[in-house]
């Protein structure tokens, strides 16, 4: 969500308050409101920066609110300015900040609008936002367009920072996709240039970043190494973020502490000032404090945050986590002990939403479809799920392809094929037993 100027930016113009609130956002909010209180009174355009650099600010150090507000008299002013580029500009910041409080409608219909007004290298800066929001609400192939799009007019136009911020959002849609080798060189490559840039606050995103790749790729000391040393530069910089919870939680799951990962994503929910309540990442937190809960035993605590998470994922309109968050639902209600008609819809449901969207958890959705159906007699519901379940043991993410091979039991076990059964039981064990190698200590 970078919006900064680039690299070679004048340290003594307007702009360059747009380099400093992603870099020293604290620095530079106190900057914007030194311009805008001079007398006499900036001009329209200066004045246009200088709130659009202030809402930038106040929204990266947990303000979004007091963001938007200044963001609105940004536009005002972009507009009384008479700069159709200057408006597209802040149109794109004050888009992805209203998505990111939860208004996702009405930030895309701005970050539209500014796509349709940007020309040069701003049309590239106004994509990568919205590819970023795109990708945030789950439309992986839409923010992937509009990420090519930018980084090859970045690229042309020499932009090396914008192009950086558009490789790293480029990079956590592959990372979504599964394609983490790529990910991560993206990843590194951003890495590299904000150093050079001299963007302390990008820097630890990139590194924030690499801890996601490194979990995925099943290297959870590793992964917990980067995500610390982001959360340090992320508190240095006095800009809270709710993302290093979510992520050490999915990180701890994967090494089966569940205990920790919903001591830590309970208390983030419940943190003052970490992440506002509504927001598109407060309903990231409750969606994976349930996964927590679930994982620790607490089943009723998982249903009661899958619930509320459900709730705003829909308000915001985002699919992609709607159909996950109804797995860890139905998981939740099955695990206290409901299986009657109400879970088994919701799991099916899940499961062919999941399909849809190529989601990773796709093996557990039709793993807990089969069952449920295996229990209720409806043997060709369930063998359609375990068959699809098990399509995936070859790919894929380790727990995945664990869900995988054991629908394939499962399958063996309905045609009973005791042989198979137990082939595919060894299967789903070593892959789990070369993973546990992987947890060092």
């Amino acid at each position: 969500m970078s919006e900064a100027g680039n690299r070679n930016a004048d340290t003594s113009a307007p702009d360059y308050l747009l380099v400093l609130a992603h870099s020293r956002p604290a620095e530079a909010l106190a900057q914007a409101r030194a311009t805008l209180a001079r007398r006499p009174r900036v001009a329209p355009a200066v004045a246009s920066v200088a709130h659009q650099a202030a809402g930038i600010s106040m929204r990266d150090l947990g303000h979004p609110k007091a963001g938007l507000g200044e963001l609105r008299l940004a536009l005002r002013s972009a507009q009384a300015s008479g700069h159709s580029q200057r408006e597209a500009d802040v149109r794109a910041s004050l888009g992805l900040t209203m998505a990111l409080t939860g208004s996702t409608k009405q930030g895309l219909a701005h970050l539209d609008r500014a796509a349709r007004m940007a020309r040069g290298v701003l049309a590239g800066r106004v994509l990568m936002r919205r590819g970023d929001m795109l990708a945030m609400l789950g439309r992986q192939d839409e923010a992937l367009s509009d990420l090519n799009a930018a980084v090859s007019i970045l690229h042309r136009h020499r932009d090396v920072l914008w192009e950086a911020r558009s490789r790293t959002h480029r990079g956590l849609v592959m990372l979504a996709m599964g394609q983490t080798r790529r990910a991560d060189a993206e990843f590194l490559a951003a890495e590299r240039q904000y150093e050079l840039a001299g963007q302390e606050w990008e820097c630890a995103t990139a590194r924030h970043n690499r801890g996601l790749v490194a979990a995925a790729s099943g290297r959870v000391p590793l992964a917990l190494e980067y995500l610390a040393d982001a959360s340090r530069r992320y508190e240095e910089l006095g800009t809270p973020m709710p993302d290093v919870a979510i992520d050490r939680c999915a990180v701890l799951l994967s090494a089966g502490l569940a205990a920790d990962a919903w001591a830590e994503t309970d208390a983030a929910a419940r943190l003052p000032g970490l992440v506002q309540a509504g927001s598109l990442k407060f309903a990231e937190l409750l969606f994976f404090s349930a996964k927590a809960a679930l994982a620790a035993g607490q089943p009723m605590a998982a249903k009661d945050r899958a619930e509320n998470a459900a709730r705003l994922f829909r308000r915001q309109g985002r699919q992609w986590w709607t159909a996950r968050n109804s797995l860890v639902l139905a998981q939740a209600r099955y695990a206290g002990g409901d299986s009657g008609i109400g879970v088994y819809r919701l799991a099916c449901s899940a499961a062919r939403n999941m399909a849809a969207t190529r989601t990773e958890e796709s093996p557990a959705a039709h793993l807990l479809a089969g069952r449920l159906a295996l229990r209720r007699g409806a043997r060709d519901v369930a063998e359609m799920n375990l068959t699809a379940a098990a399509r995936l043991r070859r790919s894929g993410p380790t727990h995945s392809r664990i869900d995988a091979w054991l629908a394939q039991a499962l399958l063996c076990q309905l045609h009973d094929r005791e042989a198979a059964m137990l082939s595919s039981c060894r299967h789903a064990l070593g892959i789990l037993e070369n993973y546990q190698r992987t947890l060092g200590a």
